[in-house]
């Protein structure tokens, strides 16, 4: 029979008393470790789609839509092409820009670009998305489907995103371009062998 004394009443009590901090903390902890896997799965995900589309999607023929296009690209042109004449086009417009003293900044018009790009080009399609396939009998989903470009209902979530990414780009890079306007992109010349 075990002997009960002053100090094992303490540190009883001690430990009742510590208790629900205790079960506190391992929750957090269990939480903490569930958060960081799942960030690392969506990291990892997204490094993976990332990757996909950069080296396999951007070297295809682009596929846009004639339904929110008022021009095409030339046949055969590709994302990367597009990238790469926007880029080259609004380098000669800072360049001219900068020269003449109506641009403080050598790099006005590709900086623009390059921040809004993330937000107009690749998270509001993706909200767009989401909105037209998770909620498709909602108001929101309706005005949508109204107001922005949205894919096929057919097509798989990848390559519907990358749909969105590409159309959306066209439209605001080629059809509705709100500042430093260049003429209509042109395939870069091959190299014949």
């Amino acid at each position: 029979m075990a002997i009960v004394t002053g100090a094992g009443l303490k540190k009883a009590a001690s430990n009742l008393f510590w208790l629900p901090f205790r079960v506190v903390l391992v929750f957090f902890e269990w939480l903490t470790k569930i958060l960081m896997a799942l960030v690392l799965v969506v990291f990892l995900a997204t490094a993976t789609l990332g990757t996909y589309y950069y080296f396999v999607k951007s070297n295809q023929p682009m596929q846009i839509d004639p339904r929110y296009a008022k021009t095409l690209p030339p046949k055969g042109m590709t994302f990367r092409e597009l990238w790469q004449d926007r880029f080259e086009g609004w380098a000669k417009i800072d360049e001219q820009e900068y020269k003449s003293g109506k641009s403080k900044s050598p790099d006005a018009c590709r900086f623009t670009q390059l921040v809004m790009f993330p937000r107009a080009h690749v998270f509001d399609p993706v909200t767009w998305l989401l909105v037209v396939r998770l909620q498709p009998d909602s108001s929101l989903a309706s005005t949508v489907r109204k107001r922005a470009i949205v894919p096929p209902d057919d097509m798989n979530v990848v390559d519907a995103l990358w749909f969105q990414i590409e159309n959306v780009t066209w439209w605001f890079w080629v059809d509705n371009q709100a500042i430093c306007k260049l003429p209509p992109p042109k395939r870069p010349v091959q190299a014949s062998p």
